[in-house]
């Protein structure tokens, strides 16, 4: 899993099929697995067997209860890896803690009582051989953890929760923070009633690698489409593509079902896109016939 790649959160709440969110685009999968040392998701088996059905990676998360308490911080943690091995959830992923305010959980400690627990709970995770990551609210995190200890420990591990009021991933909105490694920029990621997050590091190292290929002639590149069609996506005619600016910024929507002229061609954010129109913007080519 590169960086720049949807991921879906998922509770009981969701549906326990991630068919609709591996359509639009989503990569991987983070379903709840535990809260407290009292609870289970009763629907994460069948999500993440879902998951797995449609090749989505699966993180799992850990809905904290435990507030400043390092002793409750402990036994959590001890409950969330039972779950992460009854469920088989890969070492190789990551398993996040969820610490956010609630009624179970107290976050009007004290930064360093807060961040000690937080740093104990994840000290078993990492003890255990998982990837561990922390997620909370940009606001929450500012005020009442210090991130910085968290970073320094284990690195670009933050998960992010930022909503900009145009539900998607708005770089120029982007909630600038050390160490995030995830960012959760709606709680309606296409209408469908799911959190919709952005990687910004590799989450995934491991994937399958293909075979070394003996070195052939290199092909003569493919020369740039004069024109492109932009067909209707996902089945939805109304449904529209974000253009960008030579630097990766986001800009105006086009409608889908129009064809336009193709001015030049380049690599953006990974992404081969064209510049076209007369605002001379660039439309990402996996959108392009």
């Amino acid at each position: 899993m590169s960086s720049k790649e949807y991921l879906v959160d998922v509770s009981a709440y969701q549906n326990t099929s991630m068919a609709s969110y591996h359509a639009h685009g989503a990569t991987g999968s983070i379903v709840k697995g535990t809260e407290g040392t009292w609870y289970r998701n009763p629907s994460a088996p069948k999500q993440i067997a879902s998951a797995h059905h449609y090749h989505m990676w699966v993180h799992m998360y850990h809905f904290a209860n435990f507030g400043h308490s390092v002793h409750q911080a402990k036994l959590e943690a001890k409950a969330y890896l039972a779950e992460a091995k009854r469920l088989n959830i890969s070492k190789k992923r990551y398993l996040w803690l969820d610490w956010e305010a609630s009624n179970q959980n107290y976050i009007q400690g004290s930064r360093s009582a807060n961040t000690k627990a937080i740093l104990a709970f994840m000290a078993e995770i990492k003890k255990a051989g998982y990837k561990v990551g922390l997620y909370s609210g940009a606001y929450v995190l500012r005020q009442h953890v210090d991130t910085t200890k968290i970073v320094k420990k284990y690195g670009t591990c933050l998960w992010v929760a930022s909503y900009p009021s145009s539900g998607v991933a708005d770089f120029d909105v982007f909630p600038s923070m050390n160490g995030v490694a995830m960012w959760q920029f709606t709680d309606n990621w296409c209408g469908l009633n799911v959190d919709g997050n952005v990687t910004l590091k590799e989450l995934i190292t491991d994937a399958a690698k293909a075979p070394a290929k003996k070195i052939a002639e290199p092909k003569p590149k493919p020369k740039t489409p004069s024109t492109v069609y932009v067909p209707i996506l996902y089945g939805n005619p109304n449904y529209k593509v974000r253009l960008l600016d030579s630097k990766g910024h986001y800009q105006k929507y086009i409608q889908t079902n129009t064809k336009w002229k193709v001015w030049a061609e380049k690599t953006i954010r990974g992404m081969k896109c064209y510049k076209i129109g007369t605002d001379q913007q660039w439309l990402p080519a996996k959108f392009c016939k």
